[in-house]
């Protein structure tokens, strides 16, 4: 302990002394890099302010070109040049008028620009605003026009007329800035668009930096403050040609100013800013240098300190997490036993935490199986026993007609369907068993029907010992009879047949009744598809209504047991009817 107490000495004097002297260099840099920053910030914010007035100003110049790219409009500008509304062409001449405001009245003029007006030496006058109190003047003309000597002889070149309230206006005179070109021909006139003043104000009042907008001449287009006396501020870098520096503002307020020209435009900006710049480089720069210094003692004091101590700790912290996570105890303490080798222990601890993430996982897999089988249990215990009914209706009717032996055959298969229908221990069934099972309910049919009905099974020796669930083929065949037969006048003709296809097997149950309609082979495929879906994808607990179920129940439980290997078609046949099982082998156990 002593010499770590030596060791600590000597390094926070040695800090102390490095950190003074770069506390002094970084304040030093800091104060010129405040100063130079604060210069790039006034030129950004006056180059990007130059920008808006450029793209300001560009946009009304592009309104005139696009005004006068229309060789409706320049054909319509002669005409209204050469004629007027008292002359005998007077037709023409609100021709003329009409497609020039049509022009001018667009989306675009109206939503973008304060006013636009086309107007001529013979006193033709036409605005875009004709409307509530926005109506033009109607005594404004060429003749008012106070800008003739700026604009006349420009030979076409568009011209700025800076702030000054608009000309034509009749109720409503606001501040404007326009942009305006004489129109090459003979006396074809001219365009100006005007920009309302609080357009530029919303612009360039916002940010707390002065600005004025003068165009080649020193003529002012634009101040966004109106109290600033535009001839000191030009004095000012009459005498200092850089672009930057600071200066006294008349009130002898300090500030930083700058000067910027737009060789696009021909336009020129003085910024101003006032602060003074020295002050606030120091107020801003040495709070945070003290700040930094005595953070840098204070953290070389602690450095040593802690680092010595808890370097591991971070380690071992994890370790014991990652050896004791359970679901039941995520809240525990984290361990502070050290270990020989953290590093290797984080490591075999970590492959521990991935063998009980394994077992996890294992356990939810089976869970999700359990889940499986209690679906398949319950729609096997669902399973329609309307047929028990109708049998229950034949033994009936035959008793009523007289005491027949056939009676007590009847009431024995009867009880062998029960006892195979209810045996809940065996949740699958071979073919043969089915097969055995439908025989007996065929012959209870048979009784019923006599004659009326005949029957034929045929099932291949390599299919009788696969496996289905138990009732399937009687669910089938009691289907074909009680819809395939509905209002059937003939002999009613079952096949059921069972055969081998290669890499699958297949059972089909056929009828000579009247067919499935397209409109129930369309219900039943929506009904798959939506058991296909829940016990697919959705994994929904599924409960199918006595009455409801019939085909749909089938699919269901074939499909719990054999999943992406099941095939099950319901298609009309030549005569009557074909709903087919198949089964793709070698993917699925049961």
């Amino acid at each position: 302990m002593k010499f770590q107490k030596k060791v600590m000495l000597v390094y926070v004097v040695f800090s102390i002394v490095i950190t003074g002297v770069f506390t002094c260099v970084y304040y030093m840099m800091n104060v010129k890099q405040y100063k130079n920053k604060k210069y790039a910030d006034l030129q950004m914010v006056s180059n990007v302010k130059l920008q808006q007035m450029e793209d300001i100003l560009e946009s009304m110049d592009n309104a005139i070109t696009y005004f006068l790219s229309d060789i409706e409009v320049l054909n319509a500008l002669k005409t209204f040049s050469m004629l007027n509304s008292k002359s005998n062409e007077e037709i023409y001449f609100h021709s003329a008028v009409s497609t020039i405001r049509a022009k001018i009245s667009a989306y675009y003029f109206m939503n973008e620009f304060w006013r636009i007006i086309v107007f001529n030496k013979q006193g033709g006058v036409v605005s875009n605003r004709n409307y509530l109190d926005m109506f033009p003047d109607p005594y404004a003309s060429y003749d008012t026009w106070k800008w003739k000597s700026q604009v006349n002889g420009k030979k076409g070149k568009s011209v700025i007329i800076g702030t000054h309230k608009d000309d034509w206006g009749d109720n409503i005179k606001p501040k404007v800035i326009s942009v305006v070109k004489e129109i090459q021909g003979k006396d074809l006139g001219y365009i100006e668009v005007q920009q309302n003043k609080s357009v530029f104000d919303d612009l360039f009042q916002s940010d707390g930096v002065d600005c004025i907008f003068l165009d080649k001449n020193d003529n002012l287009i634009y101040s966004s403050n109106e109290k600033i006396n535009v001839s000191d501020y030009q004095n000012i870098f009459e005498e200092d040609k850089s672009p930057v520096k600071t200066a006294k503002t008349s009130d002898g307020e300090d500030m930083i100013c700058l000067k910027m020209v737009s060789s696009k435009k021909e336009i020129q900006i003085l910024a101003f800013v006032q602060t003074d710049i020295s002050k606030n480089a120091m107020l801003a720069v040495l709070p945070v240098s003290v700040v930094l210094f005595l953070s840098m003692i204070v953290f070389s004091f602690v450095y040593v300190y802690v680092t010595s101590n808890y370097l591991t700790r971070p380690i071992r912290q994890l370790q014991h997490f990652m050896e004791h996570t359970q679901l039941d105890n995520l809240e525990t303490e984290l361990p502070e036993r050290i270990s020989n080798d953290e590093i290797e222990s984080l490591y075999v601890s970590y492959k521990d935490m991935l063998e009980r993430l394994q077992d996890s996982m294992l356990k939810e897999k089976r869970m999700s199986m359990m889940q499986l089988q209690a679906q398949f249990d319950l729609l096997q215990a669902q399973v329609n026993p309307h047929f028990i009914y109708n049998v229950l209706n034949v033994i009936s009717n035959r008793g009523m007609l007289s005491d027949d032996e056939i009676i007590c055959d009847m009431c024995g298969k009867l009880a062998g369907m029960l006892r195979y229908a209810t045996n809940t221990k065996e949740k699958y069934a071979k073919v043969k068993d089915e097969i055995q099972y439908l025989e007996q309910y065929l012959r209870l049919l048979k009784y019923r029907y006599d004659h009326k009905l005949s029957y034929c099974i045929s099932i291949m020796p390599d299919v009788e010992g696969k496996f289905l669930p138990k009732i399937v083929l009687q669910q089938l065949t009691e289907n074909a009879v009680v819809h395939g037969y509905r209002e059937f006048a003939g002999t009613m003709e079952i096949e059921i047949s069972g055969w081998k296809e290669k890499d699958a097997w297949y059972l089909k149950v056929h009828d000579n009744g009247k067919g499935i309609s397209q409109k129930a082979l369309d219900t039943i495929e929506k009904s798959i598809s939506d058991v296909r879906r829940k016990l697919g994808n959705d994994r929904e607990h599924m409960e199918l209504e006595i009455g409801g179920m019939g085909v749909v129940n089938t699919y269901a439980r074939l499909y719990l047991l054999y999943n992406e290997n099941l095939i099950f078609k319901i298609q009309q046949a030549e005569r009557g009817t074909d709903v087919v099982i198949g089964i793709k082998e070698g993917e699925c156990d049961v």
